[in-house]
């Protein structure tokens, strides 16, 4: 019975100590588990914060870029288009680039049909306005809105007859006869023609025009207001990178044009090594030739010298008839005219 009794409390100690080992184990998978998680975390945080990164500084750089079309298109009235644009967030929900892109694409496009001056900028903002209150009021994006616009004023029907809005040449002309112009549409120039589809497009739009600020409270506007003030967002963040890892990218660039030029000198030595190793064999070669030419004409003098000579008989007496015919046969001008054969061949 007392051994019974001990051998039950060792048992109990054993199941104590192997209950605390499992704990423990258990324990440590677990903090490892914890400790993985983490640095997926970390992981997963820096490769957001590295694309978020890219991003912002490729919305800074759009603007950079749109600016510069900004001012190529209107010169000295660009700061005009950019006042405008930096206030069109409030009034319009567009962002600076997109007021900046949307103004630069229709003004280079006016411009081209022969529109300047006052009624080239002004006309540039009406219509990227009427593209942020047409996506407002048919519900579509800012960027679809424009591309129908941008489309029937340069002539294009379909985009624009998609929402209801003819602008065919019969329309064209009926607007024209009711406004008091008798020019035909035909006889117009494409400055005339394209006023006229201009005019034509702001007096069929009545009822969108500031649709988004007679609802710049609902959902779908405060939803586009959100993405373009995020869009905002990482354009200020992009400019601060820019700023920060421009002379870092210039020095990467000084850097590598000096290793390209270094290739480019180790290139050109081994290049001329090559070169004269290829002038030296090419005259090895000639050489050899000349040699070979003149064993040749040597071998052809010796064939010249020995061949009245037809044939080399040797006799012998009765004694020697064990020999006889051993060399008979023999005949010199077929040996030098196979020297001469593999002369040639080399």
């Amino acid at each position: 019975l007392n051994a019974a009794r001990k051998s039950l409390q060792n048992l109990n100690k054993n199941t104590v100590s192997m209950s605390s080992a499992m704990s423990k184990n258990f324990a440590g998978v677990t903090g490892g588990i914890k400790k993985l998680g983490a640095a997926i975390a970390s992981v997963a945080a820096a490769r957001q914060l590295t694309q978020l990164g890219k991003q912002a500084i490729d919305a800074a750089s759009d603007l950079t870029e749109v600016q510069n079309v900004v001012d190529t298109v209107f010169g000295d009235m660009s700061g005009t288009i950019n006042n405008w644009s930096k206030n069109a967030m409030n009034a319009f929900g567009l962002s600076e680039t997109s007021a900046k892109r949307y103004t630069s694409t229709m003004g280079a496009m006016l411009k081209s049909s022969g529109i300047t001056g006052n009624a080239l900028q002004t006309m540039s903002i009406n219509m990227a306005a009427l593209s942020a209150d047409m996506a407002s009021f048919y519900n579509l994006s800012a960027d679809q809105a424009f591309d129908k616009i941008r489309a029937g004023i340069s002539g294009e029907t379909e985009p624009l007859k998609q929402l209801g809005i003819n602008m065919s040449v019969a329309n064209m002309e009926a607007y024209a006869l009711s406004q008091g112009i008798t020019k035909s549409y035909s006889a117009m120039s494409q400055a005339e023609q394209t006023i006229l589809r201009y005019n034509y497009l702001l007096s069929v739009t009545g009822d969108a025009q500031h649709d988004f600020e007679r609802t710049s409270g609902s959902w779908a506007n405060q939803t586009r207001v959100l993405a373009e003030n995020f869009n905002r967002l990482k354009t200020i963040i992009g400019q601060g990178l820019i700023a920060a890892l421009t002379p870092l990218v210039q020095l990467l660039n000084t850097l590598i044009q000096k290793v390209i030029e270094f290739a480019n000198a180790i290139r050109a030595a081994f290049g001329q090594q090559d070169t004269d190793g290829l002038q030296n064999t090419a005259s090895s070669a000639a050489e050899t030739a000349s040699g070979l030419q003149d064993a040749n004409a040597e071998a052809q003098k010796l064939k010249n010298t020995i061949g009245g000579f037809d044939q080399l008989n040797i006799i012998s007496d009765d004694s020697t008839t064990d020999m006889s015919g051993g060399i008979s046969g023999l005949q010199p001008d077929s040996v030098y005219d196979a020297a001469a054969q593999s002369v040639d061949e080399i």
